[in-house]
This record gives structure tokens, sequence and C-alpha cells, in this order.
């Protein structure tokens, strides 16, 4: 039936004249032409996103001066990070 709803939009006839050439009830051709209508808005809805990876999030990286390093992730806690500059 979506063949027929694309068929149409190249005809140039009304709904109810292509639907009569066909033998198909007006009512049903119209819900079918709503159905199409209903699929490409969510096609352009599903295209308007764009799809993003995720981001790996740098960590924390504490550089004593000794020429140590102690590289910690980005979640660490505020109170052993602050306990760890403070050795």
């Amino acid at each position: 039936m979506l063949a027929l709803v694309d068929e149409w939009r190249g005809s140039g006839q009304s709904q109810k004249a292509f639907a009569a050439a066909r033998n198909i009830k007006l009512f049903t051709f119209r819900y079918w032409i709503h159905r199409q209508e209903k699929f490409e808005k969510q096609e352009r809805v599903n295209h308007s996103f764009v799809q993003l990876s995720p981001v790996s999030v740098p960590g924390i990286i504490i550089r004593y001066a000794g020429g140590t390093s102690l590289e910690l992730p980005a979640n660490t806690p505020l109170h052993v990070v602050r306990q760890l500059i403070n050795l």
C-alpha cells in the first residue's frame, strides 16, 4: 500500500480520484497516507540527532617534588585528593 502512496504523490491526482481508479476505499487510502507521513516524520526526527561516543575523562595526576607521579581516576573523591596532596 505504501508503494501506492508514493505512486499517488507523483500522479497529480486527488486522493479521491486515485483511490477510486484503483478500487481502494478512500478512508483506507487516507489511513495509509497518514501512516506514511508519520513514518517519514519519525525518520526525520531520528536523523536530526548525532550519535556521540563516550569521551574518556582524563584522570587526576599528582606530581610530587621528588619526581613521583600518582594518577587517579577522575571520580576520585575530593577528600582523598586533599589527603594525597598533603603527603
